[in-house]
């Protein structure tokens, strides 16, 4: 029987310490091989970590800079505030979908605001303010701390001659020409049948500008638009003429054509933070600052109510409902506010002409604010001055209303002030206006030549589909027969919100016709130091330095 050869005892004793010794490199290199790749996740999850970390912390800065914005536009707090929030131990809290969170305040780099004009004459109020932003990664515990400086820029409204927040449409019948600046938070359409002339070296939309309808894309409009074109000499107004700023060319040939005139978003113009329609209500900012009060038939001072016959002339404030406003298809329920009795002006002496024999009660401070809420359903209310051909005050007089205000006669015509209406829509009535005849055709309302020296903050009834909302051109409510008659106005016009109360849609002919507009910008206002009282303001940001810790 022959044996099979075997291995020895010595021979497997070997083989078996070889076997442990390659499993023990190999569990050495196996567990050194998952400590780097243990390590090379760890430093994965870190990097995606501090990644997130810094997007968190871009977009808390975003999220502080709109909301300081919009809080000093909104006078929540004051222009030159020191800290914002401003309560001590507040933050601005943000939260993000990935669990993070950034806590946010802001300090002033600064102790005063400085004066500067920029490039196109434009008068900044200018402060620098330092943005501290902390950001915790909720599954590192990780922490990221940024800081952005930037620069709060006020421009105030009346600075310009046209400041819209919402879609600027200006489309004029005749022949318009406006000077001063232009300023369109969103888009801005121009058209014509006639020539429209924007004589100014400032037309800038933070969205595009068109030249067509809104209303009817498709529809062109056989006029010529011509913009003045900068540092030309002699002065050139080269034509729109179809150029649109969505054309593949429109970023060089903008600037080709108007010398920098024209600036659209694809240029860096920017969305500035505006007041609110909140602003003008009952409770809100005008109505908290206001010196005079009028609410229905009453009228009040510093709190304290006023007689009529004892501390104002008879007649200074009366409620009538003899107006029929035709686009709003409704009778007014109208609070007519006669500012010269307001000054104090009478018939004392009972001989026929007017003297200042009671005191001049208009507001000390310059603000007047007046409104309604006594009118039914079926008729609307409204604010008419009256008799303000001059205004007795050496400051200037803003009046403002959540209700329509209705200016009738020349307004601010001797030795003129720095004058403001801030309303929820502007109605202009002329020297002729008779409200015995605001039921009857057109033909009944004829308008006389008037002047009105005024800044306009009135709200809009925005075009919706092929209803056109009135345009600029428009933006002055109009219930008479103007054709052929002068309507002048130096000014500002300046649309932030749209109409709560007046919401009439716009119709030509049978409500109103169009009066020659001999308009202007009220060229005081543009440096933004002589200003009606209380004008509000833009606030516009821009980014300085940036840093991270």
């Amino acid at each position: 029987m022959m044996r099979m050869a075997g291995r020895t005892t010595q021979e497997r004793g070997q083989m078996m310490v070889l076997a442990f010794t390659a499993i023990a490199v190999i569990a050495v290199l196996g567990g050194s091989l998952l400590n780097r790749g243990l390590d090379a996740h760890r430093e994965t999850r870190i990097q995606q970590a501090e990644t997130d970390l810094l997007y968190g912390a871009e977009g808390a800065v975003e999220d502080a800079i709109a909301q300081f914005a919009t809080a000093l536009a909104n006078f929540a707090v004051d222009a030159n505030v020191t800290r914002y929030p401003t309560a001590a131990g507040t933050f601005l809290n943000t939260a993000f979908a990935s669990g993070a969170t950034a806590t946010t305040w802001i300090d002033q780099a600064e102790p005063a605001p400085r004066t500067v004009a920029d490039p196109d004459g434009v008068s900044l109020f200018v402060k620098n303010y330092h943005i501290t932003t902390q950001v915790t990664h909720p599954a590192t515990a990780r922490t990221l701390r940024v800081h952005q400086v930037i620069a709060r820029r006020i421009i105030y409204t009346f600075q310009h001659a046209v400041f819209y927040d919402g879609d600027l449409e200006w489309l004029p019948g005749p022949d318009m020409t406006l000077t001063g600046r232009v300023h369109g938070n969103h888009d801005i359409y121009l058209g014509t049948h006639g020539i429209l002339t924007v004589d100014s070296a400032y037309l800038r939309t933070a969205g595009n500008l068109y030249n067509r309808r809104k209303d009817a894309p498709g529809t062109p409009m056989a006029g010529i638009v011509q913009i003045k074109k900068a540092g030309s000499s002699p002065v050139q107004f080269p034509a729109m003429a179809g150029l649109d700023s969505d054309d593949a060319t429109w970023t060089a040939d903008s600037q080709t054509r108007w010398n920098g005139t024209v600036k659209s978003g694809v240029h860096g113009v920017t969305q500035r933070a505006v007041p609110v329609v909140g602003s003008i209500a009952p409770g809100g900012f005008y109505d908290v600052n206001a010196d005079v009060h009028v609410v229905n038939g009453a009228i009040l001072q510093g709190g304290v109510a006023l007689v009529q016959g004892t501390d104002i002339p008879p007649g200074t404030v009366t409620t009538v409902t003899t107006l029929y406003n035709q686009r709003e298809g409704k009778t007014v329920k109208m609070t007519n506010l006669d500012l010269r009795k307001l000054a104090g002006y009478h018939d004392c002496d009972a001989d026929g002409d007017e003297e200042p024999c009671y005191p001049n009660h208009l507001p000390a401070n310059g603000l007047l604010y007046a409104t309604r809420d006594d009118a039914p359903g079926t008729q609307q209310p409204g604010i008419r001055l009256l008799r303000g051909s001059q205004i007795y005050r050496a400051g200037g007089l803003t009046v403002v209303s959540n209700d329509p205000v209705y200016v009738q006669g020349n307004y601010n015509t001797v030795a003129k002030k720095p004058t403001a209406v801030i309303a929820d829509a502007v109605q202009l009535l002329s020297n002729n206006w008779n409200d015995a005849n605001s039921a009857a055709s057109i033909n009944s309302r004829v308008a006389t030549a008037t002047t009105i020296n005024a800044a306009f903050i009135a709200g809009i009834k925005p075009t919706a589909g092929s209803q056109y909302s009135g345009g600029l051109e428009n933006y002055p409510r109009l219930m008479e027969k103007w054709t052929s008659v002068s309507l002048n106005i130096t000014g500002s016009f300046v649309s932030l919100w749209n109409s709560q109360i007046a919401t009439g849609n716009w119709v030509y002919g049978t409500q109103y016709t169009a009066p020659i507009r001999q308009w202007s910008y009220e060229a005081s206002f543009s440096d933004g130091t002589t200003l009606p009282p209380f004008t509000p303001w833009a606030v516009e940001i821009t980014k300085g330095a940036w840093w991270k810790e």
